[in-house]
């Protein structure tokens, strides 16, 4: 074994050491027996070092989170705008004060999803219909099939507003987000309603 050693350390050092198992065994324990600086620098520098990880770290990783849970709020909103608005006639679904437009963001505004997120103002909301972009395929030839297209833009502060981060979205500034989604209408009698 000693001979191993020998060889090795000749290799890695690239001269001849004749060193016996006790002393390199002393040389170990020596290396693991320091003692610590009696000043406190390392003490020093943990308070610096945790305010530097909490301010750049940590809150920022809270509001990266809650950016997340704001796009799921907007999405989820926007899923339950057209769910409503395939099944209403036209003219209730595009009324200001109507189901789509209206309730759906009070009901939204009242859920968790839509009460944990901070809103500066009301969602913007567009309900459009339109033909299908292709020609039914048979003896009709007319396009009887239609969409509805919902649009939701909104507008939430950030959780936890950083001071010297204000012109980065979610982080100092509000981030907006417009979902978009459609639908088959479920009646098409409803679209002259």
């Amino acid at each position: 074994m000693v001979d191993k050693f020998e060889s090795w350390a000749s290799l890695i050092i690239g001269a001849e050491l004749r060193l016996s198992l006790d002393e390199v065994e002393k040389l170990a324990a020596r290396k693991s027996k320091r003692v610590r600086s009696q000043f406190g620098s390392a003490l020093s520098e943990f308070g610096p070092a945790f305010f530097l990880l909490l301010v750049f770290g940590l809150l920022p990783l809270i509001d990266a989170v809650f950016v997340g849970i704001d796009y799921a709020s907007a999405y989820y909103l926007n899923e339950m705008q057209l769910r409503e608005a395939q099944k209403l006639p036209k003219s209730q679904a595009t009324a200001t004060n109507g189901i789509v437009i209206s309730n759906c963001v009070n009901t939204w505004r009242g859920g968790l999803l839509g009460g944990t997120c901070d809103t500066d103002n009301l969602p913007v909301t567009t309900v459009e219909y339109y033909p299908v972009p292709w020609q039914p395929v048979g003896g009709n030839q007319q396009a009887n099939f239609w969409f509805v297209s919902v649009s939701t833009q909104v507008s939430f502060r950030p959780f936890l507003k950083i001071p010297f981060l204000n012109g980065i979205p979610g982080l100092g500034a509000p981030v907006q987000f417009t979902v978009a989604g459609r639908r088959p209408v479920e009646n098409n009698r409803f679209l002259n309603e």
